[in-house]
């Protein structure tokens, strides 16, 4: 589920806009590890945190007359990173401007309007823009080990990952609701 929503969304792009989005490791590409020439944007996976919502404590779900057990699920936030690399610096800002227009025209991406997102079942993502201050930005680019591309931020919101095991389990079919007093 989690590559899935990185795919949609450079899928999206790839749809919409004129420079090409590939999924990968920004460092090796743009460390001189991976040439991609065909490739003007960059989205690396550059952090995940769990959301604690009011979980749903439900255990165990029926699936066609069988018992399976089930655990709460988990709710995540991506952090992205859009790398603009590769076309000469003037066009990569043009490049990075491109990306930040189509998530001001789309910052909400539903499965009711996108068909690949219902198949790989997620109803909806949110991208929101982080903005962050130069010594952050700073860390970031010192924590990837690489040096600084134009780049901008996209936290993604919220995809939820909820799976049910498959072997089944007994039902209770009987409460004891007697006990004995010791004397």
């Amino acid at each position: 589920m989690l590559y899935q929503a990185i795919e949609n969304i450079q899928r999206a792009l790839n749809d919409s806009i004129t420079p090409t989005v590939a999924i990968g490791n920004v460092v090796d590409i743009v460390g001189g590890g991976d040439e991609q020439n065909d490739t003007n944007i960059i989205i690396s996976l550059v952090n995940i945190e769990e959301v604690r919502l009011a979980r749903d404590q439900q255990y165990v779900v029926k699936i066609n007359d069988q018992l399976l057990p089930k655990h709460p699920p988990v709710h995540l936030d991506i952090t992205l990173l859009f790398t603009a690399y590769g076309a000469g610096y003037e066009n990569n800002i043009r490049n990075l401007q491109d990306v930040i227009a189509f998530f001001q025209r789309q910052p909400v991406f539903r499965s009711m309007e996108i068909a690949e997102l219902a198949a790989d079942g997620i109803d909806r993502l949110t991208v929101e823009l982080v903005t962050l201050s130069l010594e952050q930005l700073q860390q970031l680019w010192s924590m990837l080990g690489g040096k600084y591309q134009p780049s901008i931020l996209y936290k993604i919101r919220m995809l939820t990952i909820d799976s049910v095991q498959n072997r089944p389990v007994a039902p209770i079919k009987q409460i004891d609701t007697h006990f004995k007093r010791k004397g």
